[in-house]
């Protein structure tokens, strides 16, 4: 006679992190970053149907927003930095700043300022959440003392 023995799985544990201010900023910037890219369409600027610029970084907000951990926030640095290092090798930025549009200027102000949140936020949450691994949480479980 077969006998079925069922092994009782423990529930997963969540494995984020609680929503730090350094994560809250760089959530922040994200959709700063999407926002000010909306406002350089409506002032007219020169974007693809499906601008990168925007849904990468809603992307991201979602991720982020879903699960707070290493690899999200990291996920995040890398959008500030891959959209950063854009935005600095093409003209597109110098010529919006330099249009005379008040409304794109500002909006690529904007944008500026949520790439420099973005990319210094994103980094404190990443190495906050790279240290907590180290803390005395994770002596405690070993057995010594912090």
């Amino acid at each position: 006679m077969e006998t079925k023995t069922r092994t009782r799985v423990p529930p997963r544990k969540a494995d984020t992190t609680p929503r730090t201010p350094a994560v809250i900023v760089t959530l922040s910037a994200l959709l700063l970053l999407a926002v000010s890219i909306v406002g350089q369409i409506a002032a007219g600027a020169d974007y693809p149907t499906v601008p990168p610029g925007l849904v990468i970084p809603l992307v991201a907000a979602a991720l982020l927003i879903w699960r707070a951990n290493r690899w999200t926030t990291g996920l995040a640095l890398g959008v500030g930095l891959f959209i950063g290092v854009g935005a600095i090798l093409t003209p597109n930025t110098s010529d919006h700043l330099s249009s005379g549009d008040t409304a794109l200027i500002a909006a690529t102000v904007a944008e500026v300022i949520a790439l420099t949140a973005l990319v210094i936020a994103g980094s404190t949450a990443c190495l906050a959440r790279k240290g907590a691994a180290g803390t005395t949480a994770g002596l405690a479980r070993k057995g010594a003392r912090p």
